[in-house]
C-alpha cells in the first residue's frame, strides 16, 4: 500500500465459486501452510468479496503491475438505489475522464469493516494522485460522502515490483 490506512501488504486470489474457496481453506495442506505463515504475521484479517451491480456479470482476473485507488464505505440505508444511479450516472463515467477507471464493484461478504469497494485502476501512483488532485474528483467524492455513504476511507495500491503475489498464490493453491 502506498497511501491510506489497513495493512501494508495485501494478497489478494480469485476463486470461480464458493466451493473453490471451501475446498481449499478445509485442505491439510492449506492448514499447514497458514499456521507456518501465522508465525510471521501480526493482526491478520481476512475478508471475503463478492462482485456487485453492473460487474456481476463481468469477468475479473487480478492485474498484476497496475496501481490502484480504492474506495470503501457503506452505503446509507434506504439510499442504495440513487447510491447506484449516482455511481453508474455520474461516478463511472467521471472516473474514466479522470483515467482512472472503475474496473470492479465488491461488496463485503465476509469479514469486517466497509461493506462496498470501488476499485479502480491505473498505470502509476501518478496517474492517480494527479486525478484525485482535480476539482472534478473533489466534486464527485464529496457528493459521495455527504449523499450517499458512511464510514468512507480510500487508499492507494502500488505494485513493489518484489513479488508477483498472484502467481505465488495460484502456486500454493494448485490442486484445490
Amino acid at each position: 500500500m502506498a497511501v491510506g490506512s489497513g495493512p501494508r501488504i495485501l494478497a489478494v486470489a480469485a476463486m470461480q465459486n464458493g466451493l473453490g474457496l471451501l475446498s481449499a481453506l478445509s485442505s491439510r495442506e492449506y492448514r499447514i501452510l497458514s499456521t507456518r505463515l501465522m508465525k510471521h504475521i501480526y493482526n491478520y484479517g481476512s475478508k471475503v468479496w463478492i462482485p456487485t451491480g453492473m460487474f456481476r456479470d463481468q469477468s475479473f482476473s487480478i492485474q498484476t503491475g497496475a496501481s490502484k485507488f480504492n474506495q470503501y464505505y457503506d452505503i446509507l440505508p434506504g439510499l442504495e438505489e440513487e447510491h447506484n444511479d449516482f455511481v453508474r450516472d455520474e461516478a463511472i463515467p467521471m472516473m474514466k475522464q479522470l483515467g482512472v477507471p472503475v474496473t470492479h464493484g465488491w461488496r463485503l461478504s465476509v469479514g469486517t469493516g466497509p461493506r462496498t469497494l470501488a476499485e479502480c485502476t491505473a498505470r502509476s501512483f501518478a496517474d492517480i494522485a494527479g486525478a484525485v488532485d482535480t476539482a472534478e474528483y473533489r466534486k464527485l467524492s464529496r457528493t459521495l460522502k455527504k449523499r450517499y455513504t458512511t464510514n468512507f476511507n480510500s487508499r492507494i495500491l502500488s505494485p513493489t515490483g518484489r513479488i508477483e503475489v498472484p502467481y505465488l498464490i495460484k502456486g500454493m493453491m494448485k490442486g484445490f
